[in-house]
């Protein structure tokens, strides 16, 4: 017995310093991650009120559907080069955010002379580019710093430890991510208030501190282990073996998973435009919309927090299927009872079934998917995730849709939606159960 007693508190103390290693790059990521969401909202708070900002204000039709394309069109820079880039790299996750926060910093001070310039347009594109490759590679680099050596002793079942350590890094990231635009927001406005034109000049500071934050991420090879399997090593002189990765088709799961999140996203976007043109034909000013996107935004802050908890129990299928099962709800819910209080309301509950899709849906590719296909997934996921969110805002933008017939409409398309994903589940279960052994 003492034996054994001193065996299982040698394996104890090694699982806690490979915890504690591992940990470390985790906390690094962390925060390099909490300072880019504070530097972009010091951005949005700089612009609020400039010339671009002023487009989508506008009221009218056309400019919100231009303003929305515009959102798009920062994949089509990003997902040809980004994804190729991460793929099987050593290091490359760690540079591309390094990058990212250097660009912002210097485009954030060159815009500090060009807020009532065309000049400006640019600069915000900018922007938004670097933005979305951060977002991009800081999800690619989770894996590999969660766990960086392949450090765990025998493979454990998918669904077990790997999986709810992925949950619960992700749903860090949601939190720190939410308290860094929370700071940096309430941050903004003070400075603007005081300094006017500073906030800019606060926000390349914050950049250029984030690009020394990310240069300190570790660099580890990505022949490591990720959801309890081992990776063939990919190296940057193994091009055919990265290009044969790329070029293969994701996991079943991972493909049905991306297909629930796109419905999500499309749902979302939606349900979102279709109440805020709603209230505007109702005669609710700029405090009622105000309080539907403070609902949206604070759904998510709530699910960031709770979700992490909930995926010990559910999986990320689980996450997936509850995401649009409560957008789907909240639309059905939402028919004939459109007000402020209400509007607000729903809004709060999308922002948390959007959230609890992401979560679900980060988590699944992050394990399913091979380093040397990774960021290539990523990075056309999340175009796709874009786009559908945009071709469902641009809908009641374009069109001036009835509001109770349409929400029935998107409570249904997530009804089938929710069912379809059940069922290729049920049916990836089989086909795997009936493959010899």
């Amino acid at each position: 017995m003492p034996v054994m007693d001193g065996v299982a508190l040698g394996r104890s103390l090694g699982a806690r310093a490979r915890g504690s290693r591992s940990s470390r790059p985790l906390d690094r990521l962390a925060w390099v991650h909490a300072v880019s969401t504070l530097g972009d909202a010091l951005v949005a708070v700089a612009l609020a009120g400039t010339l671009f900002f002023a487009v989508p204000v506008a009221a009218a039709r056309p400019r919100v559907a231009l303003y929305l394309l515009l959102t798009v069109a920062p994949f089509a820079v990003v997902a040809p080069l980004l994804g190729r880039l991460l793929d099987g790299r050593r290091g490359a996750g760690r540079l591309a955010l390094a990058a990212a926060m250097a660009l912002r910093a210097a485009l954030a001070a060159l815009a500090v002379s060009r807020t009532e310039s065309l000049l400006l347009y640019p600069l915000a594109f900018g922007l938004l580019v670097c933005s979305r490759a951060h977002g991009i590679s800081r999800t690619a680099m989770v894996p590999e710093l969660l766990d960086p050596e392949g450090t765990r002793d025998q493979p454990e079942p998918a669904g077990s430890r790997d999986q709810r350590d992925l949950a619960a890094v992700n749903g860090r990231m949601a939190r720190v991510a939410a308290l860094g635009g929370t700071a940096g927001a309430l941050i903004g406005v003070g400075l603007d208030r005081l300094v006017g034109n500073g906030v800019l000049y606060a926000a390349a500071l914050t950049f250029t501190a984030g690009t020394l934050l990310a240069l300190s991420l570790p660099r580890h090879n990505l022949a490591g282990r990720a959801g309890g399997r081992r990776w063939p090593s990919t190296t940057p002189g193994d091009p055919m073996a990265r290009r044969t990765a790329r070029l293969a088709r994701p996991p079943g799961r991972v493909r049905l998973a991306r297909s629930a999140n796109t419905s999500v996203r499309a749902v979302g976007g939606f349900t979102l435009f279709l109440l805020a043109f709603e209230l505007r034909r109702q005669g609710v000013g700029t405090a009622g919309l105000g309080l539907l996107l403070a609902g949206v935004g604070v759904g998510g802050v709530i699910g960031a927090f709770l979700l992490p908890r909930a995926a010990r129990l559910v999986r990320e299928d689980g996450l997936l299927a509850g995401g649009l099962l409560l957008c789907g709800t909240t639309a059905w819910l939402l028919a004939g009872r459109v007000g402020t209080v209400a509007a607000a309301a729903g809004g709060l509950a999308m922002g948390a079934g959007i959230a609890a899709a992401r979560l679900g849906f980060e988590s699944l590719v992050q394990r399913e998917v091979p380093p040397a296909a990774r960021g290539t997934a990523i990075t056309r996921a999340e175009t796709t995730f874009q786009l559908a969110w945009v071709a469902g805002a641009v809908l009641p933008v374009a069109f001036p849709l009835p509001t109770t017939p349409s929400l029935l409409a998107a409570a249904f398309a997530c009804l089938v939606a929710a069912t379809t994903y059940t069922v290729g589940l049920l049916r990836l279960a089989r086909r795997r159960d009936s493959q010899p052994s």
